[in-house]
C-alpha cells in the first residue's frame, strides 16, 4: 500500500494549528483541540466498507501515532446517533459511516459538518477524480456532507455461465430483459429473481421507473408522479418478472432474492446494488461463485427525463460536534484517497468509484463489476433527497407488495400509491399544490 496522506505528528500539529485558516475556514462549530488527538473515533455499522476502513486504520496509526477507534452501531440506530450528537453539541465520536439515503434527516438535525471548504482546499484528495453524479450523491441541498466511501448503484446482474450456454447477452432494453427471461425459463432455469416484499421493494420499483425516464416525485414541486403513463409502464415491467422467479418471489425480501440468485439456477436480476458483489461471489457461501456478471441497467425512453441508474452507497462524514474535525478530515481524505483503493479491494470492500478506479485495468480484473459502475455513475442520480422519503418508501413498498401478491389490482394500487404519497407530502408541507 502506498501512503501519501497520513501526516507525522509534527505536521499534524501544524495542520491543527492552522484550523480555521486552511481547511476549517470560517465555519462555526465546537472549540477545536489545540494539538493532535491521541485517537479518533468513528461510528460504523457492519459492512464490507467498515472492514475496509479498519484495514487502513492500523497503517494510519503507525504513520501518525493517532489511533482510529471504531464503534459498531446497528444500522437502524446510526442516523439517530449522529443527529443526537449534533443537536446536543456533545459528541463521543468524530466521524461516521453514513447511508446517503439518510442524509436529509441527518442534515436537518445538524449532525454532520459541511465539507466544501475542505474539498476546495485539499488538492491532494483530488475531488475532480469523481463523476458529477457521485459528487451529488454525497450532497444535501447542494452542500457536500460526506466523502464517497462505497459506490453501489443498482445494476443488472446475470449468470455468465447460463448466458454463455444459451447464447444470451446482457439486456439493454426491456424487450431484451423479457427475451432473456423466456430463454432461461424455456431451458429449465429461473428467468429472474427480484424484491417485492412489503419492506424495501419501492427502491427496486423506483430503479425501474428512473431507468424508464420517469421520477417518483416532480423535482421542482415534489408532486407525486405515480399517475403518469411512464409509472404504469415501469410497474408493468417490474411486476411482470414475478412469474419468472422461484417460489415465494411475490413476497421476497432483498435477502431472499440475493440468496436465490447466489444459490439457485437463476439467470438474471434487473435491480441489485453493486455492493452485493462480494456476497454472491463468496465461494464459501455461493455454489455459483465466479459465474456472475454485471451490466448497466436496461432502459427505456418513456418519460420526460433521461433514463439513469439510481445511486446508493455509503459516505463518510465528520460530526458537527467533533473537537477534532481537521484531524478527522486528514484520516478520511487519506483513507479514501486514490492511493488506498487497493486496500479496500483487498479487504473485500467496494471502493469509492473514482474515475481513475473504474478505468484501472488492475482493479477491473479484480472486480469486473466496476466497469458497469463506472458507466452508471456518470449519469446516475440518488433517490429524492427529502426527509419524507423514508416514510414514502415504507408506504409505497407495502402497496407494491399488495399488487405483487394479488391483494390489489395494478390500477387500484397505482391510485392508492399516488394518494398515499400525496397525503405524506401535503401533511409535511413539502407539496402545497
Amino acid at each position: 500500500m502506498k501512503k501519501t496522506r497520513a501526516l507525522g505528528a509534527a505536521a499534524m500539529v501544524a495542520v491543527l494549528g492552522l484550523a480555521g485558516c486552511v481547511s476549517g475556514g470560517d465555519r462555526e462549530g465546537p472549540a477545536q483541540a489545540d494539538g493532535p488527538p491521541e485517537s479518533l473515533t468513528m461510528l460504523v455499522t457492519a459492512s464490507p466498507s467498515a472492514d475496509g476502513l479498519r484495514a487502513l486504520a492500523t497503517a494510519y496509526e503507525q504513520e501518525t501515532g493517532i489511533a482510529i477507534e471504531f464503534v459498531d452501531v446497528p444500522y437502524e440506530q446510526l442516523a439517530t446517533r449522529i443527529i443526537l450528537a449534533g443537536q446536543s453539541g456533545e459528541s463521543t465520536f468524530d466521524m461516521a459511516q453514513v447511508d446517503g439515503f439518510t442524509l436529509p434527516q441527518i442534515v436537518r438535525g445538524n449532525g454532520l459538518l459541511a465539507l466544501d471548504e475542505y474539498l476546495a482546499s485539499d488538492e491532494e484528495y483530488d475531488y475532480d477524480d469523481f463523476p458529477q453524479g457521485l459528487k451529488a450523491y454525497a450532497m444535501q441541498d447542494g452542500v457536500s456532507y460526506g466523502l464517497p466511501l462505497s459506490t453501489e448503484p443498482y445494476l443488472q446482474w446475470y449468470r455468465t455461465d447460463l448466458f454463455s450456454e444459451l447464447g444470451l447477452s446482457p439486456a439493454t432494453t426491456w424487450d431484451e430483459v423479457y427475451a432473456n427471461a423466456d430463454a432461461l425459463q424455456d431451458a429449465g432455469y429461473f428467468g429472474h429473481a427480484g424484491t417485492y416484499a412489503a419492506s424495501g421493494s419501492a427502491h427496486h420499483f423506483n430503479a425501474v421507473l428512473v431507468g424508464s425516464g420517469g421520477r417518483m416525485l416532480d423535482p421542482e414541486t415534489f408532486r407525486p408522479m405515480l399517475d403518469t403513463d411512464v409509472a404504469a409502464a415501469a410497474l408493468d415491467r417490474w411486476l411482470g418478472l414475478v412469474e419468472y422467479g422461484p417460489s415465494g418471489t411475490p413476497s421476497a425480501t432483498i435477502f431472499d432474492a440475493v440468496n436465490s440468485f447466489s444459490q439457485l439456477e437463476v439467470g438474471q436480476m434487473t435491480t441489485l446494488a453493486s455492493g452485493w458483489w462480494s456476497t454472491v461471489n463468496n465461494p464459501d457461501e455461493s455454489p455459483n461463485a465466479g459465474n456472475f456478471g454485471t451490466a448497466p441497467p436496461a432502459t427505456a425512453n418513456d418519460g420526460d427525463f433521461t433514463p439513469a441508474a439510481v445511486l446508493y452507497g455509503w459516505v463518510a462524514g465528520i460530526s458537527s460536534a467533533s473537537q477534532n474535525q481537521d484531524a478527522a478530515w486528514d484520516f478520511l481524505s487519506w483513507a479514501l484517497s486514490r492511493d488506498n483503493v487497493g486496500s479496500f479491494i483487498d479487504a473485500g470492500a467496494p471502493p469509492p468509484a473514482r474515475t481513475s478506479t473504474t478505468s484501472n485495468p488492475e482493479y477491473l480484473e479484480q472486480l469486473p463489476y466496476l466497469a458497469a459502475v463506472g458507466e452508471s455513475v456518470e449519469t446516475g442520480v440518488p433517490i429524492d433527497r427529502i426527509p419524507e422519503m423514508s416514510q414514502i418508501i415504507s408506504s409505497l413498498s407495502q402497496i407494491l407488495n399488495g399488487i405483487a401478491t394479488g391483494q390489489t389490482s395494478r390500477d387500484e394500487g397505482l391510485e392508492l400509491a399516488q394518494d398515499a404519497l400525496l397525503n405524506i407530502l401535503v401533511q409535511s408541507g413539502r407539496y402545497t399544490g
